[in-house]
């Protein structure tokens, strides 16, 4: 379990602890930092850009992949993630400022999923240009459990 802050990281140490779980290994650190190998990686709520470096990390690590993404409008370019991410999008948008309107609209628009399905279709279509085959976008349950409920699956 990677997190980035401590009052998680103890209450999943004692979550762990009470459910008997012997095969989880917790890291205080940032995912670009994490250096361990895993065959699937999940993420709840990692704002903007986390949600692309835990991509880049089951890609790294030839893993499976579901996460729910939040935050949309914090995305920003980084060495190892470059936006829009998939040849496709590559084609229809012509450039990072292009592409961060639509993640901007995707947290502020009242009619806010069809740029959210914009953004997570790039992180899709991303992964299939790396040699995932199974990709989906599914929504959390109950759809009030997350302001933003889309949950991002894959595999190879």
């Amino acid at each position: 379990l990677v997190e980035t802050k401590w009052g998680s990281l103890r209450y999943a140490k004692e979550r762990i602890a009470a459910l008997g779980l012997t095969n989880v290994t917790l890291c205080l650190c940032h995912m670009g930092q994490f250096c361990g190998e895993f065959e699937l990686g999940v993420s709840l709520h990692a704002c903007g850009s986390a949600t692309d470096a835990v991509i880049q990390q089951c890609v790294q690590n030839n893993a499976a992949i579901v996460s729910s993404p939040c935050c949309y409008g914090k995305i920003v370019n980084f060495s190892y993630v470059q936006y829009p991410q998939s040849k496709l999008f590559c084609s229809e948008f012509g450039s990072f400022a292009e592409f961060m309107e639509v993640a901007r609209l995707a947290d502020h628009e009242k009619e806010n999923e069809i740029y959210m399905k914009c953004v997570d279709i790039d992180r899709l279509e991303g992964l299939r240009d790396k040699g995932y085959q199974y990709l989906s976008i599914q929504k959390l349950k109950p759809l009030t459990c997350s302001p933003k409920n889309n949950l991002l699956v894959a595999y190879r």
